[in-house]
């Protein structure tokens, strides 16, 4: 569950971003994303070993070209990294905590349960902004999708959730592939956990979520909002695994830039 707010405090942004480029197009959502934030912003970049050095340092040098202040870049390779002390000082004092990793998995194993985690949570609960970046998208959630099979259809195994941060227990994020490739994914996953409202992220797009449970999207491309609120039917609890799930009377949402969703309410707002 998401950390409580103190009665005087503000929740800080959650911010789910698909793959950001080293382009035009990521080098604008970036700087879009750090005009949210004021001025020369401290920035905390967390990732897991399979996290490419030059993407990081991609992401590390177009921060600092469009005016990011203090950055700290930590590449955690054990558990016992997210508990050093240098790092969770860092945390204290920064504006944006980045999360970034090719496997959600791999990321959430090593900061679980740890100081890490619960440092990140009870700052973005008194105004810290988080954002997950690529695969690390899905560890802001409460249920995280973790991988599954690609295409349109659900079907039983296509969708695998795991305990991620839980900034947020509104939504279930796939950031990967084409919508058309994800679509299935997300449909199993909602199947499994009717309660959330999916989302899959373009690349260079940025799902940015509010205080006030209000999604903006920012950059170039798309974010599919799937909403099962009104689920009609399903038959995925008698189904073998691999088999193709039955389910009726979802609403399905394709946003771009500057559209805005209340996730309370379910619905587009002005």
């Amino acid at each position: 569950m998401p950390a409580k707010l103190a009665p005087d405090r503000q929740r800080g942004l959650i911010i789910a971003s698909g793959d950001i480029g080293a382009d035009d197009r990521g080098t604008q959502l970036l700087a879009r994303l750090l005009g949210l934030l004021g001025p020369q912003p401290r920035i905390v970049i967390v990732g897991a070993p399979d996290t490419t050095d030059d993407g990081d340092a991609d992401i590390e040098s177009a921060l600092f070209g469009i005016g990011a202040g203090e950055i700290r870049r930590q590449i955690l390779h054990a558990r016992a990294d997210s508990d050093q002390r240098v790092l969770l000082d860092a945390i204290e004092h920064a504006q944006l905590a980045i999360l970034l990793s090719e496997q959600p998995l791999r990321l959430s194993t090593l900061i679980g349960g740890t100081q890490l985690a619960r440092a990140i949570r009870r700052r973005n609960a008194d105004g810290m902004a988080v954002a997950g970046c690529g695969a690390g998208a899905a560890l802001l959630c409460e249920h995280m999708l973790t991988h599954g099979t690609e295409g349109a259809t659900p079907r039983i195994g296509g969708a695998n959730l795991a305990p991620g941060l839980g900034l947020t227990n509104r939504v279930v994020i796939d950031q990967g592939g084409h919508a058309s490739d994800r679509l299935g994914r997300l449909l199993a996953a909602l199947a499994l956990n009717p309660f959330a409202l999916g989302l899959g992220l373009d690349a260079s797009t940025a799902a940015v979520i509010g205080p006030d449970n209000v999604l903006e999207v920012i950059g170039s491309g798309g974010v599919t909002v799937i909403d099962p609120a009104e689920m009609a039917d399903s038959n995925a609890a008698d189904l073998a695994s691999g088999a193709p799930i039955r389910i009726t009377n979802l609403r399905l949402h394709a946003l771009t830039g500057g559209a805005r969703y209340d996730l309370d309410f379910r619905r587009t707002v002005d």
